[in-house]
C-alpha cells in the first residue's frame, strides 16, 4: 500500500471562506520534504458555484450535491480501488460525508468505523442546525438519524438532504462505530444522539490525563471493525493557542497530544487504516498566525512518518 495525497479543494459547507487555500497551503509546505508524494498529488475541486444557493437551513446544499455526486464520490471511488492510503487535505468538514459514503461504494461488505478528532460533534441536519453551515452537518448525514427539529424544512431541502444522505447507498454507518476525540462544543440535539447511542467520547481531560490508556482503549473497541476513518478539524487545538481556523474553541488539544494520539492510533490500527484527514485550516483569516502552519506542518509529517513506518 502506498501513501496517496489528495486535495480537496471545497469551502462551502463553512461559514467562513478561506479553507480551500488552506489545503493549497499545506500541501505546497510539505513539497520540500516529501515531494516525492505531493508531486502526485490528485486534486479535487468544487467548480459548482454558478448553482442556486440554498441560505436558510442547509446552505449550499445544491452545490455540494453535485459536488459529491460527480466529482468528489466518483474520484475517490477511483482512489479507493488503487488500494492505496490517502492522505487527504480538505477545504470544510463536510467533505467526510463524502469520502466515507464512496469508501462504502466501493467495498460495500466492510464493516466502517470513524475517528472523529474534533472540538465539535458534527451531528447537526438541516433539521435542527441554528447556522445552515454544512460543515456543522457531516456526522449527521453519515448516521442520518435526526428527522425533526426546530426547522421547518420545505419538502425540497428535506429530498435533497435524504439524496445526499444516501449517495453512499442507504445503509447508514452504526453511531456507536464513532469515536469522539477532543470534542468540546456540541448542542443538546447532538448531546441527545450521543448519549441516546452511547457514542464514546473521550475529553480532553482524559486524553491529557492518559493518552497511552485512551488510545489504547479506542483501539480495543475498534478490534472487530474492519476500516477506520480517521479524520481531524484542526479546531481540536486549542483555541487560545491556534487561531487558522473559522470556529474555534478553547480548552482544546495542545499539538504535542494531538501528535502523540495520532501517532499511537496508526501504530494500533495498524493496517485497518483506510484515511487520514486534516481538514478546516484556513491561514487567510484575519487573526490567523502563520506560526500555526509550523505547528500544523510538525504535526503532520510526524503523521507521515508514521504511516511509512507501516506501509513503506
Amino acid at each position: 500500500m502506498f501513501l496517496q495525497v489528495v486535495g480537496i479543494y471545497s469551502d462551502i459547507g463553512a461559514s467562513k471562506k478561506g479553507a480551500a487555500k488552506g489545503v493549497d497551503v499545506l500541501i505546497g509546505l510539505l513539497k520540500e520534504n516529501y515531494s516525492d508524494i505531493t508531486q502526485k498529488e490528485i486534486k479535487i475541486i468544487n467548480n459548482y458555484f454558478s448553482l442556486p444557493c440554498d441560505q436558510s437551513h442547509a446552505k449550499n446544499i445544491h452545490q455540494i450535491y453535485e459536488f459529491f455526486k460527480c466529482d468528489l464520490i466518483p474520484k475517490m471511488i477511483d482512489i479507493f480501488k488503487t488500494q492505496s492510503l490517502p492522505l487527504i487535505f480538505s477545504g470544510d468538514h463536510f467533505n467526510a460525508l463524502g469520502i466515507i459514503q464512496a469508501f462504502k461504494k466501493s467495498y460495500p461488505s466492510k464493516s466502517v468505523a470513524i475517528i472523529w478528532i474534533d472540538a465539535h460533534s458534527d451531528l447537526h441536519t438541516p433539521y435542527d442546525s441554528y447556522s445552515g453551515n454544512m460543515h456543522g452537518m457531516p456526522l449527521g448525514g453519515v448516521v442520518n438519524v435526526i428527522k425533526s427539529g426546530e426547522n421547518n424544512l420545505d419538502k425540497a431541502t428535506q429530498n435533497q438532504w435524504e439524496q445526499l444522505c444516501q449517495l453512499g447507498g442507504e445503509k447508514a454507518i452504526k453511531p456507536q462505530n464513532i469515536t469522539y476525540i477532543g470534542t468540546r462544543s456540541m448542542e443538546k440535539s447532538e448531546r441527545d444522539i450521543i448519549k441516546k447511542f452511547k457514542i464514546p467520547l473521550y475529553e480532553v481531560s482524559q486524553i491529557r490525563k492518559d493518552t497511552d490508556n485512551a488510545i489504547a482503549s479506542i483501539v480495543t473497541s475498534l478490534k472487530n471493525i474492519d476500516a477506520v476513518y480517521l479524520s481531524v478539524d484542526v479546531d481540536v487545538l486549542d483555541g487560545k493557542i491556534f487561531t487558522s481556523t473559522g470556529v474555534r474553541e478553547n480548552n482544546g488539544l495542545y499539538p504535542e497530544e494531538l501528535d502523540k494520539c495520532l501517532r499511537l492510533i496508526i501504530e494500533g490500527l495498524n493496517k485497518k487504516l483506510i484515511t487520514v484527514e486534516f481538514t478546516e485550516f484556513n491561514p487567510i483569516l484575519q487573526d490567523s498566525d502563520e506560526k500555526d502552519d509550523r505547528v500544523l506542518l510538525k504535526i503532520i509529517s510526524n503523521t507521515i512518518d508514521s504511516i511509512r513506518k507501516l506501509f513503506p
